[in-house]
Parts: structure tokens; sequence; C-alpha cells
């Protein structure tokens, strides 16, 4: 038999063997269950459903809005300044160096990286920021007395800015997290910022004493 007889052969005896053992009924092994995934849709929703029977949903609820309403009352910056002892200015440079290139929508360059840019070089706003402690009597009062909303801006880094404005009939402003505080380095309260081109001027004034 030729070499390409008995390959041929060899295939032959290759695929009756499979087909044999492909053919062949091995019978069942075990108990067989249909493969069943629980809904996770399905499954919250019944977990909701229970929850809305007992009244515990609703207990959730409610106290969800009582946190809520909590925090709006009275935010929490988790940081507190002391009382100014004593009369104190500094200056504040709130220039910045620009890290990359600014461009219009058109892609057309209008500041490089490296250029130094004074914001009060582009603002007109004017009026003093007095930074209080709201929950302090004394600082509200020195607050109020600086000047009306048209030319001063409360801003109060702790307390209950809606109960100060209820009770005094003005718009008092929260130093959410802390940024005035950080940004402006200010370390005692009240402090009063305001514009002293090419800078600002930050003082800090004990309560009840005139400015220099």
């Amino acid at each position: 038999m030729g070499g390409r007889a008995r390959i041929l052969t060899a295939l032959a005896v290759v695929a009756c063997t499979a087909g044999a053992a492909a053919g062949k009924d091995f019978g069942v092994y075990g108990k067989l269950f249909p493969i069943a995934e629980p809904d996770l849709l399905e499954q919250i929703l019944g977990r909701l459903r229970t929850m809305e029977a007992s009244g515990e949903l609703a207990e959730m609820e409610r106290a969800m809005q009582e946190r809520t309403r909590a925090y709006v009352e009275r935010p929490d910056t988790g940081s507190e300044l002391p009382p100014a002892e004593e009369y104190r200015a500094f200056e504040f440079d709130p220039s910045i160096t620009l890290n990359q290139d600014l461009a219009d929508h058109q892609g057309r360059v209008f500041a490089r990286a490296g250029t130094v840019v004074n914001p009060l070089a582009y603002s007109a706003f004017a009026k003093r920021i007095v930074v209080i402690d709201g929950d302090a009597e004394d600082q509200v009062r020195f607050a109020l007395a600086e000047g009306d909303e048209l030319d001063t801006l409360i801003v109060i880094a702790k307390g209950s800015p809606l109960a100060l404005g209820r009770a005094h009939g003005r718009r008092f402003w929260f130093d959410q997290d802390a940024v005035m505080v950080s940004r402006f380095g200010l370390e005692r309260l009240p402090s009063v910022i305001k514009r002293a081109d090419p800078i600002l001027l930050i003082e800090e004034i004990p309560t009840g004493e005139a400015q220099p």
C-alpha cells in the first residue's frame, strides 16, 4: 500500500471512531436544573416595596430631609477662627500666573503661558467683604454697621446664614468649605477685605474698635 493510501485509511478510521463516540448515549448522571439568575432590578424593587410597606422608606426620607434642612440652616466649614485681639493689616496680591496658553473658540491664543494676570485689572467689583463669626453678636453688629448691601458683602465663616438673614432683613453669605478663608489667608475675625489697586487690603479689626 502506498503512502497516500495509508494516510487516507488512517483518516477514515479516525472519522469512524469519532462518529461512533459522538453518537453514543452515555445517559444522564445527577439532577439537571434550569439556569436561572435572579433579576437584580426585581430584587431592588421588591426590597423597596417591603420597606415602603413597613414604613422604613418613609422614615429614611424624613431623616434625609432633616439632614438636608439642618445643613442648609447651619452649614459647617470644618474650621473655626478666633476673634481679632488687635488691629492688623496686610496686603494680598490676587495675581495669577498662567500655566498654559489661553485661546478663544477659533484657536487664537490671546494669553501665553507664564503671563501674570491681575483680576483687579479686569473687574469693576469694589464692594467691601466683611468676614465674621456669625455666632458672635458683636461681630454681626460690626458687619451690619460697615455698610449696606450696595457697598458691603457680609460673609460668615461660622453660623446660620438663613437665621441671620431672617433676623436682620439682609443677605448673609456663607464661606462654603472655607474657600475664602483659605484663599485670602484669614487668621482672625472679623476681617475686612477691600480693594486697594493693584492689590487687596485685608484688615483684622477687634470688634468695637474703629479702624485707624
